[in-house]
């Protein structure tokens, strides 16, 4: 019999097209399913003053688990009150009204008695809080309560005593900004400024005041924090530096048993790729003889890895050609007999045997950092690499062909790994067009030789980023621009800024609040600089949490303080969206 009316309601339908009226009436009951017995509004009636308000009416579908959840709204009389097709109702004038809520499977229905009743003046407002501390640059939306709770007008205004100290936004979010006192000390928490926000209500003209406390000291934990990788989720990812544990004096940041898993909560919550500070360094990989390699600290390297890879970090792989931190034999190269020929077979060996122990578990290697002196160097990047007593050994043996066949032998040792040059003071222009003239030969010279090759032989550039108050967004700008036409990656891989001038910071010196507010302002501007560029920067790894893990902790470098708390720095980071 239903086939037969299905059939019916076909063809009326189609005759009802044809005609320009209206189709059969759909069959109300699912069938697909669960089917809808009934439906009840939490509540019955609904009496509010006139004004700007709103109520989102609940209910619940007879039985719960039924299919078809679906809901129509209707109100007699929407002049009164008006209800959106999610259940909200409006309230315009005086009067009463019903809603009634459909079902779409059954048809079921209930109502509730929606009264409007006169305009309700506001006799006072509240703010949730009398007085505010706020870290240098941070915000905090202010909240507040009305006299009646139900008032129909809750139009506010805010204004600020001294808004160069803390400023008000027209929706209660207040804003540190400076401070008027203590900038000379070195003591965070002698610098600070005040000013009192007062909100007032359109309706009577009723105030409340909060005064604001603006600080130099961290407030907020690193771990009340929302995570760095989110925020900065779809543009960088975020990164930081990890170590094993040396007992009893650090715990470590890996379990010392397996299962091996990061278990440095602040390193969990924001970052996603980790780097080894120091245990993947040559002196680390190798013992003082060729050919040997230290099986100890390569288990240790092994356990990290895993650890983070566990953890759901990536890993970069840190680093294999330097001048520092080497075994002793290789830098014994510097001045031994050792011909050139056997220097490249000897540096393949290493390059290989590293790169193949490790394959499918780096995302990126540094695959030769550091190549080129602070200063001295020549226009031609093949005779500016670092020699001398401190110099790069293989430069020193082999001549500038180390880096060609270096690279190409971690490529062919793991062809999937990322490999990068890395490189500090990049913001200096003679040593970044060194850098940009080096990558676009080698690059050259493989796709020369590869033909058929996908990809680059240097595929990244790490910009170092160990800055100081002396080093501008400008000139880092700058780099990028030179480096954009070579067609690499970014990644500003070592992450930290003095809050002092480097000459400061060599001899000695403690850093003044004045000097750590120029950091944060820089951080700001760094970081508007990465978001601008996101096209080719794909990382930004910091070179310690927080202060006292930095190697450069006298100057106060990091995000976060010793205490870890969220210091101006962070701040002006996660404004830069803002």
């Amino acid at each position: 019999m239903r086939s037969r009316i299905v059939s019916i309601c076909t063809a009326l339908a189609v005759m009802a097209v044809v005609l320009g009226l209206a189709g059969c009436p759909a069959d109300s009951k699912d069938e697909s399913g669960i089917p809808v017995t009934g439906i009840s509004l939490t509540k019955s009636s609904l009496e509010l003053p006139l004004g700007d308000n709103w109520e989102k009416l609940e209910y619940t579908i007879i039985p719960e688990n039924a299919t078809n959840q679906q809901v129509r709204w209707s109100s007699d009389d929407d002049s009164i009150a008006s209800v959106s097709q999610d259940g909200t109702v409006f309230f315009h004038i005086q009067g009463e009204t019903i809603v009634t809520a459909t079902t779409v499977d059954g048809g079921f229905t209930d109502t509730i008695t929606i009264t409007v009743g006169p305009s309700q003046p506001v006799t006072g407002i509240n703010l949730e809080k009398d007085d505010l501390t706020l870290t240098m640059f941070a915000k905090e939306i202010l909240n507040y309560t009305f006299v009646p709770a139900t008032a129909s007008n809750k139009k506010v205004t805010w204004v600020s005593s001294h808004p160069a100290v803390a400023s008000v936004a027209s929706n209660g979010t207040v804003t540190a900004l400076s401070y008027t006192t203590g900038g000379t000390s070195t003591d965070s928490s002698a610098a600070t400024g005040t000013a009192t926000i007062t909100v007032t209500t359109a309706d009577g003209e009723f105030t409340d005041t909060i005064t604001i406390t603006t600080t130099m000291e961290g407030q907020v934990d690193i771990m009340d924090l929302p995570p760095l990788k989110d925020l900065f989720d779809g543009y960088l990812i975020i990164g930081n530096i990890f170590d094993p544990g040396y007992p009893p004096y650090f715990p470590g940041d890996i379990s010392a048993e397996v299962p091996y898993v990061v278990t440095n909560e602040r390193l969990l919550r924001h970052y996603n790729v980790l780097t080894p500070q120091n245990n993947m360094k040559p002196s680390y990989m190798s013992t003082a003889t060729r050919g040997q390699y230290n099986e100890n600290y390569i288990a240790t390297a092994d356990r990290m890895v895993n650890a983070a890879r566990a953890s759901g970090f990536k890993v970069v792989g840190h680093t294999l050609l330097w001048h520092s931190q080497n075994a002793a034999w290789m830098n014994n190269l510097r001045t031994d007999d050792t011909s050139a020929a056997d220097a490249l077979v000897w540096m393949k060996e290493y390059v290989t045997y590293i790169v193949k122990h490790f394959k499918g578990r780096i995302y990126i290697w540094d695959i030769l950092n550091e190549a080129f002196p602070d200063s001295g160097y020549t226009a031609d990047w093949k005779t500016s690499i670092r020699s001398g007593s401190d110099g790069n050994p293989w430069f020193m043996k082999i001549g500038s062909d180390f880096v060609y066949e270096g690279f190409l032998a971690a490529r062919l040792a793991d062809p999937n790994a990322v490999l990068y040059y890395n490189d500090y003071s990049l913001n200096n222009a003679a040593k970044a067009t060194l850098v940009r003239d080096m990558v676009r030969d080698v690059n050259d010279r493989y796709m020369a030789a590869y033909p058929n090759a996908s990809r680059l032989l240097i595929e990244g550039i790490g910009m170092q980023s160990h800055h100081n108050t002396g080093v501008t967004a400008i000139s880092v700008k700058a780099t990028l621009d030179l480096f954009r036409p070579l067609g690499v990656r970014i990644s500003i891989s070592e992450m930290d800024v003095l809050s002092q001038s480097w000459n400061d910071h060599d001899s000695g010196k403690t850093p003044t609040n004045a000097g750590k507010l120029q950091a944060a302002n820089l951080y700001g501007e760094y970081f508007k600089l990465f978001i601008q560029n996101a096209d080719m920067i794909e990382r930004v790894s910091f070179w310690g949490v927080s202060d006292d893990r930095s190697w450069r902790r006298i100057s106060l470098p990091q995000l976060f303080d010793a205490n870890g708390k969220a210091k101006p720095a962070y701040y002006k980071v996660i404004g830069t969206f803002q």
